[in-house]
């Protein structure tokens, strides 16, 4: 059995040659099954190959791998691509915990309804698996037995017009790994077998900070290897003298660990640190969730009651995952230190956020992940909080207000933003997607400007057609999905969603800035 070693993450796409060889088999479809996060990475390798009409994902919920009733979920896509007759061959791409749980494909594959005998292939793939031969010798084989077919029995193919979903939202141990970028006194540990730091290392990477992630194999994970991960820590540390540095130690799960059981074993590594703390994080939660029980704990872990309130205030449930840059709060961060508060970003400026948190004499909340967090601090240290996402003028006009009152604070009329008329044509604008941005501009929007708004979370090319819609505003991944030939578009980022892809964008939500944004598109003074 081989040893946990113990890597440094890097940023970087991952195994995308093996990704440009799977879909540079003619005429295959990719069936992707797993958790969330084991299929995100594969929509992106798929779209910088160009090859998103040759993916299909199947996202497979914790509760399906509890009662081991997915197989006929999955052996009705495949079905449904070989009545398509668009293709020569499928490959079922299969993740870590189907090998670990042993997951009977080959019966299902033997039951398909598959006249044209088209060649159903499984290839297995991860370092649950890699023990045994190396995935490009995987890869040969089935490509050899796909061409085989070709050659003994063509057949003539219809056009393949699908393009594959959108992939899976980003994963709450990824939302972790977002968590004090830059801070040297944070160390964030990945437990997995190694394939779980693909995604946080790449496409989800939104700032700076590197984390440390193990490698394991089948064999460890089932006999479970919590303390050889363990000692492998210890022995890195011990080796660089780094643990002086370090007043955090974070210890993220993952799918592999949460199925195998080993998220309920403490690392032996606590007496190596100030602070240790395990979150419990399964892969098959948003990056979002990740966030808030992090936050949780780790507030519950540092924060001490305190004699004296000071002029500060905690912004809690801000993430890049939702929010994106940290820039888009600059407006807001302006306005509240222009009125003598200092801001503190709870969980994303640094550890010593935590430190200070509880003099803190007012929490604002500006996501629902927030509130288990401000609720728990307005029970254990009485600091009030409102949860309230200032977008739109009338959004942040009621939003200031609101805070004014609870700091019992006469704020100027000057800090208020005016609400200029819009001579707005019939517009109709369509919100496309779900998250907690859309769901404020959707009253934003007819408040600042009389527009209607209609709400969507998924959309067919046929459906947009027979809608009366002037605009759309969501994340440009989506543009891959719908033609934007009659209507514009105008970009909102969903990083949950797209990851680093758009995040640079010039785009804006909240305050004056968010209304002078969509003013441009609504105003006409831009193409989109």
């Amino acid at each position: 059995m081989s040893s946990i070693t113990i890597e440094t993450s890097i940023y970087n796409l991952g195994d995308m040659e093996m990704a440009k060889r799977i879909f540079a088999i003619p005429e295959t479809l990719v069936v992707a099954v797993g958790p969330p996060t084991c299929i995100r990475i594969l929509y992106f390798r798929a779209l910088e190959c160009g090859q998103l009409s040759k993916l299909k994902l199947v996202p497979i919920r914790a509760l399906d791998y509890t009662f081991g009733d997915y197989l006929e979920k999955i052996k009705g896509v495949v079905e449904a691509a070989l009545r398509k007759a668009c293709y020569q061959g499928i490959i079922l791409y299969v993740s870590c915990p189907d090998l670990l749980s042993q997951t009977d494909f080959d019966t299902m594959i033997e039951g398909l309804d598959n006249p044209h005998q088209i060649p159903v292939e499984i290839f297995k793939r991860g370092p649950m698996e890699k023990r045994k031969t190396s995935p490009s010798q995987r890869l040969d084989k089935i490509a050899t037995k796909i061409a085989d077919f070709v050659k003994t029995r063509p057949l003539v193919l219809s056009k393949n017009a699908a393009v594959c979903e959108l992939p899976p939202l980003a994963a709450d141990y990824t939302g972790v790994l977002s968590l004090f970028p830059d801070d040297e006194a944070v160390c964030q540990f990945l437990m997995t077998g190694s394939g779980c730091a693909n995604c946080p290392s790449s496409i989800d990477k939104l700032n700076h900070n590197p984390f440390i992630f193990s490698r394991f194999n089948d064999l460890q994970a089932v006999n479970g290897c919590t303390n050889e991960i363990g000692e492998a820590i210890t022995k890195r540390f011990q080796m660089n003298h780094q643990t002086k540095d370090i007043k955090l130690f974070l210890s993220i799960g993952t799918p592999v660990t949460f199925m195998t059981g080993m998220n309920d074993h403490f690392l032996q590594t606590c007496d190596l640190f100030e602070m240790t703390c395990a979150i419990d994080t399964n892969g098959f939660q948003t990056a979002e969730e990740g966030v808030a029980k992090a936050l949780l704990k780790i507030a519950k872990a540092t924060l001490k009651k305190v004699e004296n309130r000071k002029k500060r205030l905690n912004i809690i449930g801000y993430n890049p995952f939702l929010f994106g840059k940290r820039q888009h709060f600059d407006e807001i961060e302006t306005c509240l230190t222009s009125l003598g508060y200092a801001v503190n970003f709870l969980g994303y400026e640094s550890l010593g956020s935590f430190k200070t948190a509880a003099e803190a004499e007012l929490n604002l909340v500006f996501s629902r992940h927030g509130l288990c967090l401000a609720k728990w601090m307005a029970e254990m240290f009485e600091i009030p909080y409102h949860f309230a996402m200032p977008i739109g003028i009338d959004g942040f006009n009621q939003w200031l207000r609101a805070v004014g009152t609870l700091l019992k604070t006469v704020i100027p009329e000057s800090y208020y933003l005016n609400k200029e008329p819009q001579p707005c044509p019939a517009f109709r604008v369509l919100l496309l997607g779900e998250n907690e941005i859309l769901d404020r501009l959707e009253t934003a929007i007819p408040n600042d400007f009389g527009i209607i708004t209609i709400r969507a979370n998924k959309i067919t090319d046929q459906e947009l057609s027979q809608m009366t819609v002037t605009h759309v505003i969501a994340d440009p991944l989506y543009q891959n999905r719908i033609n934007t030939i009659s209507y514009k578009f105008i970009p909102m980022p969903y990083p949950s969603l797209s990851g680093n892809a758009f995040i640079e964008l010039d785009y804006q939500y909240m305050g004056q800035t968010g209304y002078a944004y969509l003013k441009r598109f609504f105003a006409n003074e831009v193409t989109a």
